[in-house]
């Protein structure tokens, strides 16, 4: 009989707009062109398609009947006679817009270890890993006798069969299922269940008891979806497995948007990528109780060990809970621009001091302006602060900056050592990089004791392995993995000497050389020279056309050309594993920094080939380069050699540093990329104080008298723009010139304290008040001019203080204690005294109410930081060995 017109075309379209809603939404919304066609009639035997129900559904953010929708859609084709490749094109159509549900994030062990949890919970009965090999047919079992629903009498053996394969199909997993049905454990069990991630029809679970032979019963075979379902049933351990709820559920809608309102494009696609490979250690619950206590954490920790990761996951958590986030690039005051009073947000601010001691991201008056956002955040449960530091950076820049000696700095800091992490943290981690890498199919040959060797290894570091595996990729010549769904397995290499932990444990041994022979032998000059320049911007995100410009006049110096082709074939290989680039404008695109542990490479490599830092500085076209080049030589403290440097070249090198800041300083900064919120390009008068301070070092060095001319030409600059400038910049300037500096500079420098002394007599707000009494600490005022400016502070402390009383007795939910502290720690700095006492009893009246109401559970006026629920999994930690089995 033909095939009927209805029967061609399942409302294939339906299907598609479903899809498509997904694909909309990850792009920013749902475009009216992916909408689903307005049907034409309803033709007789037409069955409905499921577009409509799936899209009201998710709409409801019910995810679930999505779900169910599409499965039934999907068991309906089995009924519909359509050819075989009609059938398997519809049946591909339908599983590509299925809703995620997180599985694909997981390894194999990962979902071994969530169907243990899962049937452990259903069962109420401990579910062990058996410790065999990966040919012994057990993953899971559960031995008799049991009290529970279970009935296994004394020497019962009940077994669990474990396969991972969430984006095949029946046909592409039914081989290997009929090889697990030839084994004996399938007669020897007094029970057998198969649990796999791929999807599975009603018939598909009848050919497997068939594949069988009837020795499994088809309730005890679990698909996606009755794995799903136990999910549902039981959300202890939905919590347990943050990569299965951070992107699933009804928690995809809102994770979508907070992800699109992220301004780093490199931060989206590092979360990303973490749904995957990251491991929940205990660096992350400690995290958890430090935030929910306090609201702040400071992860510290030494290069390498999982601080930013860390973050990262703690970041996709909260996002997942309604956190909106909200990140800083460079600069402490990009956070406070972007924060709503009544929004639950969380703070991010990555290696917030600089990657060392000499590239400090707090600005001058930073630090105050710090504390003070850490105070608000502390006082008000709708905010959380995440930073992450170097231990020896923070420790330095505590020296440097007064306020960052407060309490709250030791109270919330979380230290982040490889060496508390356990050994089975550690095998995870490294098997978890191991198994979403195209490594994986070298990695396997390898015995799995060599592993572990490797993760016991007392100098073990996440993410040198890491390092390691991806530059083993490049040197095997291994395609990369697709970016959904786990990676296939790649034609092997013909050498496979050294081995993989071999390698491993070499870089664990040397770190320096991992990146060090990259470096030297396994890229082009041009390659190199583009990530030597890319070094010298320091961690500002720039567009590539201005790292074009600093690398052409790198090869101009020589007298060689580069054409852009050339640049653009050489980026393009670097892109990756070696630096982040953003494509989506191809006339806008941005390049991040360097990779933590290249960067590191990268200035070692530096100081050992002085002539490369040389040509950098000789022809570097901004300043940013011969800052970040200065300071990687130690010229940023007044008379300290550099250090690392070949003392035969030092002269010669003070030299090139001084006319680099001669040639760049009156240069605009480097334009970086276009994100909301930083500017794009910065004047040169707006650091010149920095500028110049580096400038004065440099000429103490060699030896050379400043020119008169450069000190005026700053200063006329200075005072055109001076209303432009921030308070902070100005103070910088004023601490450089009272500092020593030529006698032929000082009527300039009063010129200049003049029209400085000028500008902040009406400060605008209680950061210039906190500032001018900065100011006038360096710089002499009359006496007169200090008593003005003190009856001044009087009368703007109170106007501020009586506003704070208003806006209390309108809206007693207000938040204003922190604004209270910030006027009384300004007071302390000019010695006033001021009443507070009025809005510190309402405050104090507000506290007491709302501790003998407390909040409702959906009472936005009043939220509060959910403590982080936490599910301890009652199936034991695998054996490391045999974990790398599973490879």
């Amino acid at each position: 009989m033909p095939v009927s017109r209805t029967t061609e075309a399942p409302e294939l379209p339906a299907i598609v707009a479903a899809r498509g809603f997904f694909v909309c939404r990850a792009a920013g919304g749902l475009s009216p062109s992916r909408r689903r066609p307005k049907a034409r009639g309803a033709a007789a035997g037409h069955r409905p398609g499921p577009g409509s129900a799936a899209r009201a559904a998710c709409e409801a953010g019910r995810l679930d009947l999505v779900q169910k929708v599409l499965t039934e859609y999907r068991d309906a084709l089995g009924s519909l006679r359509l050819d075989q490749n009609r059938h398997n094109a519809a049946d591909k159509a339908i599983r590509g817009c299925q809703v995620t549900d997180g599985f694909e994030n997981l390894s194999d062990y990962d979902f071994e270890r969530l169907v243990a949890d899962l049937l452990t919970a259903e069962w109420s009965t401990h579910v062990e890993s058996f410790p065999r090999g990966r040919d012994g047919g057990v993953d899971l079992r559960v031995l008799g006798p049991t009290d529970t629903s279970l009935r296994l009498a004394s020497g019962d053996e009940l077994v669990v069969q474990c396969k991972h394969h969430p984006l095949a199909s029946y046909d592409e997993i039914k081989g290997g299922l009929a090889k697990e049905a030839k084994k004996a454990i399938v007669n020897e069990a007094s029970r057998y269940l198969l649990a796999t991630s791929a999807r599975l029809t009603r018939l598909n679970k009848k050919s497997i008891v068939d594949l069988y032979s009837k020795r499994i019963a088809e309730a005890d075979i679990l698909g996606r979806e009755d794995i799903a379902a136990l999910v549902r049933r039981h959300p202890a351990v939905e919590r347990a497995t943050p990569k299965l709820w951070m992107l699933s559920g009804s928690l995809l809608s809102s994770l979508l948007h907070h992800m699109e309102s992220l301004r780093s494009e490199n931060l989206r696609s590092e979360l990303t990528r973490l749904q995957r490979t990251f491991v929940e250690t205990k660096f992350i619950a400690k995290a958890r109780e430090t935030i929910d206590e306090l609201g702040i954490c400071i992860l510290a920790g030494p290069p390498g060990v999982g601080k930013t990761t860390t973050a990262h996951i703690l970041l996709l958590q909260l996002m997942a809970e309604g956190w909106e986030p909200i990140t800083a690039v460079g600069d402490v005051r990009e956070l406070e621009a972007q924060i709503s009073t009544n929004a639950k947000q969380v703070l991010f601010f990555d290696d917030f001091l600089g990657q060392n001691s000499l590239d400090a991201k707090l600005k001058v008056g930073g630090d105050s302006e710090l504390v003070r956002l850490l105070r608000l955040v502390e006082a008000d449960p709708r905010k959380i602060f995440i930073m992450t530091t170097r231990d020896y950076v923070l420790r330095q820049a505590q020296q440097s900056y007064e306020r960052l000696n407060h309490e709250i700095f030791d109270a919330s800091r979380v230290s982040v050592k490889s060496e508390a992490l356990s050994l089975h943290e550690k095998a995870h981690i490294l098997y978890n990089q191991l198994y979403f890498s195209p490594l994986r199919s070298l990695a396997r040959q390898s015995p799995s004791k060599d592993y572990v060797k490797v993760a016991c290894h007392p100098k073990f570091n996440p993410r040198l392995t890491e390092a390691a595996i991806s530059l083993l990729t490049r040197a095997n010549g291994l395609h990369r993995h697709p970016r959904n769904g786990k990676p296939k397995d790649q034609p092997l290499p013909q050498s496979s000497s050294p081995t993989v932990p071999a390698r491993l444990l070499e870089a664990l041994e040397r770190p320096e050389g991992l990146w060090d022979h990259v470096l030297r032998y396994q890229l082009t000059e041009l390659q190199r020279d583009i990530l030597l320049a890319r070094y010298s911007f320091g961690t500002i995100v720039v567009r590539v056309d201005e790292l074009y410009k600093a690398v052409r006049s790198m090869y101009q110096l020589n007298g060689q050309h580069c054409l852009e082709v050339d640049l653009d074939a050489a980026i393009s290989v670097l892109d990756g594993d070696l630096l982040h680039l953003n494509w989506e404008d191809r006339k806008n695109f941005a390049v991040a920094g360097l990779n933590p542990g290249l960067a590191d490479a990268v200035g070692d490599f530096l100081l050992r080939y002085p002539d490369q830092l040389q040509g950098i500085v000789r022809s570097a076209p901004f300043y940013e380069q011969v800052r970040t080049l200065a300071g990687l030589c130690g010229y940023f403290v007044r008379n300290q050699p550099p250090s690392g440097v070949f003392s035969p070249r030092l002269v010669e090198l003070e030299q090139d540093m001084l006319k680099g800041v001669e040639r760049t300083l009156f240069t605009a900064g480097a334009l970086t990329s276009s994100l909301p919120l930083i500017r794009p390009r910065y004047e040169w008068y707006e650091i010149i104080g920095e500028r110049l301070k580096l400038y004065l070092a440099l000429c103490g060095l060699t030896g050379q008298t400043p020119p008169q001319q450069m000190i005026e030409d700053a200063i006329n600059g200075v005072l055109v723009n001076v209303r432009k400038m921030r308070a902070s910049h100005l103070l910088a300037l004023a601490q450089t010139l009272r500092a020593a500096i030529p006698t032929n500079w000082r009527p300039t420098r009063t010129r200049f304290e003049h029209g400085l002394l000028k500008r902040m007599s009406n400060p605008r707000d209680v950061e210039e008040w906190s500032i001018l009494r900065d100011i006038i600490d360096v710089v002499p005022v009359t006496d007169d001019f200090l008593r003005n400016m003190e009856d001044k502070f009087d009368e703007f402390a109170q106007f501020q203080i009586d506003e704070i009383v208003d806006q209390l007795q309108d809206d007693p939910n207000g938040d204003e204690e922190a604004s209270i502290d910030e006027i009384k720690a300004v007071a302390t700095q000019w010695s006033r005294a001021v009443d507070t006492w009025e809005a510190e009893q309402l405050i104090e009246e507000q506290l007491q109410e709302s501790d003998g109401k407390g909040f409702a559970p959906d009472d936005d006026a009043g939220p509060t930081r959910p403590p982080h629920r936490q599910y301890t999994p009652s199936a034991g930690n695998i054996d490391p060995v045999r974990l790398f089995d599973l490879l």
